[in-house]
């Protein structure tokens, strides 16, 4: 067992993916709750990090970007000069070393981030002993699939011995984000229900038919003149036309498509204002869930006993009787993506209007 009293000074990498992010937050809550005295630094990728600005938890944060190739983890020019980011491997190490860690939390499951702990210096490195990487942490922790990420991410406290609590994640936008947020919630009718619909992913097989997200557009609008918002980067602007375009009350719906135009920190008090919640498998059905909203979420290949947002009202939507190849966890090449198109929009509102807080929200 670590003696905590050595410890001064922490180091957690958990770079990349929004929905990992915003998992990672009760992790840093128990460390700070415990360790109350101590620094606590977060490597985090450039856009996903920034829902760790202005945590009281978090002294300091270092951005290491390495995922060009990932859409939703780029930042434009403008952001990006006003942060230090380091672009390489070597670079990063070079910083973390100087910064002298006692010990190093590495939630990252990849070889390359454990290789990453051990250049650091730190006296201490916990981890998953997962990637054949168990030689170099000090304290190799099991990872296992078939529990939620967040108890795994809480179980790597287990060398400290700290018995974990299950916070709610929590992000802490400025006053002038809450007040341009609110900004595009004042242009809607505030005594109809307002929805966000979140269409799009990182990943190409975890997306619902666009056709069927139009259905339940239409069926939400006839049935409670429901008002929508869609939320993505610049790029997924044109995925909500199309889906407004397959409505058949595409000229009676009010909506606004924020893609491009709202900060990933700017969507936290946004979906605040909001009633409901309809989400593919995404980092922003992480971050409606965390405001306390219905949110609603779509499975097809990825396992929902895993990857389920943390939040007080939130409720998984899948096939009743799963294919014999779901969950897949997108690790597979599929042709027909069955396990998505076989969820139609029938049984997406049905399962929805079985639940209280649907009635509640909207009724």
């Amino acid at each position: 067992m670590i003696d905590r009293k050595s410890i001064n000074k922490i180091l957690v990498i958990r770079h990349r993916f929004i929905g990992d992010m915003v998992l990672a937050i009760p992790f840093i809550k128990n460390l700070k709750e415990n360790l109350p005295s101590v620094s606590i630094d977060i490597l985090v990728s450039p856009n996903s990090g920034e829902l760790l600005e202005g945590n009281p938890d978090v002294n300091n944060l270092i951005y290491f970007d390495n995922t060009k190739f990932h859409k939703y983890e780029k930042k434009d020019e403008e952001t990006a000069s006003a942060k230090e980011i380091h672009y390489s491997f070597f670079s990063c190490a070079k910083v973390i070393k100087e910064k002298k860690y006692d010990i190093v939390f590495v939630l990252k499951r990849s070889f390359s981030s454990a290789l990453l702990a051990a250049v650091s210096g730190a006296r201490y490195r916990v981890g998953f002993g997962t990637e054949f990487r168990s030689f170099l942490l000090t304290h190799a922790v099991k990872y296992d699939k078939n529990i939620h990420e967040e108890t795994n991410f809480l179980s790597c406290l287990t060398p400290l011995d700290i018995k974990p609590l299950k916070y709610k994640p929590v992000i802490y936008p400025t006053e002038s984000e809450s007040i341009r947020a609110n900004g595009f919630l004042v242009r809607l009718d505030r005594f109809k229900p307002k929805v966000l619909i979140h269409a799009t992913s990182a990943h190409p097989y975890k997306k619902w038919p666009k056709r069927y997200f139009a259905e339940v557009i239409d069926s939400l609008f006839e049935k409670f003149e429901a008002q929508f918002i869609f939320t993505g980067a610049s790029i997924d602007k044109e995925t909500y036309e199309e889906i407004l375009s397959w409505c058949k009350n595409k000229n009676k719906i009010k909506t606004q498509n924020l893609c491009g135009l709202i900060s990933l920190r700017e969507c936290f008090p946004l979906y605040q204002g909001l009633d409901l919640a309809l989400c593919v498998d995404s980092g922003n059905a992480h971050i409606a869930a965390a405001t306390g909203i219905p949110t609603y979420v779509l499975y097809g290949p990825t396992n929902s006993d895993r990857w389920l947002p943390l939040g007080e009202k939130v409720f998984p939507i899948k096939l009743k009787q799963l294919l014999p190849c779901q969950p897949c966890d997108v690790k597979v090449e599929c042709s027909h993506l069955s396990c998505m198109k076989l969820l139609t929009p029938e049984i997406v509102l049905g399962q929805i209007n079985n639940q209280s807080a649907y009635t509640t929200a909207v009724g």
